[in-house]
């Protein structure tokens, strides 16, 4: 089941890019592409929004479009590194305790499968992935990993 889930790709994640005299195809999986560029987390179409610097002084700038949020979110995607936390509950209160990060390009088996990933490399805990371009948040998801019953 979550393989099918996970293999499905948006056809709007699709952006080929030339290397040398080929042509390949750039994916990513739903649930990271939506995470990204979705309403939830405005940092990717907030770049995109920016970036359109034909506008005349005085004039508001216009929502982008599904194309420069595409553009803009392969710009900022491939330099993003991860901050994995750990939910920890204390009677009322909640804090985060980190157990790892990874540079870019250094977590594809997170992007692949963050469900098998996190329970193979943490065990059954309550996860909290977040993801920053350089020094600034992007976005985070929440996982109960497999298995996860309640706090210890």
């Amino acid at each position: 089941m979550a393989d099918a889930q996970y293999s499905e790709i948006l056809a709007i994640c699709y952006q080929p890019f030339a290397i040398g005299s080929c042509m390949t195809e750039r994916t990513v999986p739903p649930w990271l592409y939506k995470l990204f560029t979705g309403h939830q987390y405005p940092y990717v179409r907030r770049q995109a929004k920016f970036a359109n610097k034909d506008i005349k002084p005085g004039e508001e700038r216009p929502e982008p479009t599904r194309e420069a949020i595409d553009v803009m979110f392969w710009e900022i995607f491939p330099r993003c590194w991860v901050k994995i936390l750990q939910e920890v509950k204390t009677g009322m209160i909640v804090s985060f305790v980190e157990l790892g990060t990874y540079k870019p390009g250094q977590y594809q088996e997170l992007v692949d499968n963050p469900e098998g990933f996190l329970a193979k490399t943490y065990g059954k805990k309550k996860i909290k992935v977040n993801f920053y371009d350089g020094e600034n948040f992007v976005c985070t998801i929440n996982f109960k990993v497999e298995g996860w019953t309640a706090h210890e």
